[in-house]
């Protein structure tokens, strides 16, 4: 009798070094089975009055992804994910889907949004004014994504329903999709999301509210679009900016908010240096502005450390600072 794949998976796993983005655990009759994961711990003080420092478990991933050959050019793929953070392990991705060699891969299930890649900032955590969006993941999401290497695009749309008919105060969907392109060494694209009758409070992950001047629990239609490009023509100097804009709109008020980010990053040898400058401007509040800049030593491959600073001109904004390390396989 032919071992499970499970008991093949740990023997695996502890043999195998963290030398690649994933170890393979199991390749034989069409099955394909790869693992990966991160862990990653800071010393953090946020942006803001009052703030201290304080350890905190940003990040802990686990994840197995398999593929099964249904024909030379067609694959049924699965995913599973856990994420451990806040003495909790919560699965946060669990989908199943078809992926083809020409025309891309289509999932369905628990799952991050297109939108979850948007952004052209090149901070750990303290980028000040960085447009995004209410929700980037959810249980119920279909998503489509394509890439032939110059041109690229993805597309979801999640349905947060119970199931029952008529009208219900926890229902709403949302959609969004992406276009892109890279020539030489330039890459843009385009992001556009739009979430009807949705939960407009902005929150960070710790749950804090990220936009002071605007953050009202009611439900909203939500329209947001972002333009990105990134330029890496200068050897070792890689240059991004973007500008977008997000409006909000609960049937008696409606606040559009622009955001502006540039960043630039220079390496050398396994150092990187990078700074951003980042402006949020609301019609309803008041215009912030910060800035960041971090260094980054690359230990391996797959470990590095890093430190970054912080402010922005905000009403009582005090300077913050975060120290990290991440190891992953």
């Amino acid at each position: 009798m032919k071992k499970t794949i499970l008991a093949m998976a740990v023997p695996a796993l502890l043999a195998a070094g963290s030398a690649s983005a994933s170890i393979n655990l199991y390749d034989a009759d069409g099955v394909k089975v790869d693992a990966s994961g991160a862990a990653e711990v800071q010393y953090f003080q946020a942006i803001g009055e009052n703030q201290d420092g304080q350890w905190r478990l940003d990040d802990g991933d686990f994840a197995v992804n398999t593929e099964v050959a249904v024909s030379d050019d067609l694959a049924a793929v699965g995913h599973f994910a856990f994420k451990f953070e806040d003495s909790t392990t919560k699965n946060d991705e669990l989908y199943v889907g078809f992926k083809g060699s020409n025309w891309g891969t289509i999932t369905f299930g628990r799952q991050l949004l297109i939108n979850d890649d948007m952004g052209i900032t090149k901070d750990y955590e303290l980028a000040s004014a960085n447009n995004g969006t209410l929700q980037t993941e959810g249980d119920q999401v279909a998503k489509y994504v394509y890439d032939n290497g110059t041109f690229y695009a993805g597309f979801s749309t999640l349905q947060n329903s119970d199931g029952k008919e008529g009208d219900s105060a926890s229902e709403y969907k949302i959609y969004d999709g992406r276009l892109g392109y890279r020539v030489a060494d330039i890459d843009m694209r385009v992001y556009y999301y739009y979430a009807d009758n949705a939960a407009v409070v902005r929150k960070d992950k710790d749950g804090n509210a990220v936009d002071p001047y605007f953050s009202y629990n009611s439900k909203a239609d939500v329209e947001n679009y972002n333009f990105e490009i990134e330029y890496k023509g200068i050897e070792n100097v890689g240059l991004a900016a973007s500008y977008g804009v997000n409006s909000e709109d609960d049937g008696s008020k409606k606040t559009d908010t622009d955001y502006f980010s540039v960043a630039a990053d220079y390496t050398h040898g396994k150092t990187t240096f990078a700074i951003g400058v980042d402006n949020q401007d609301n019609d309803s509040g008041k215009d912030v502005t910060g800035y960041y800049a971090n260094v980054t030593y690359a230990l391996h491959s797959n470990a590095k450390v890093y430190a970054e600073v912080g402010d922005n001109d905000g009403d009582k904004q005090d300077w913050g600072y975060v120290a990290g390390m991440e190891v992953k396989f």
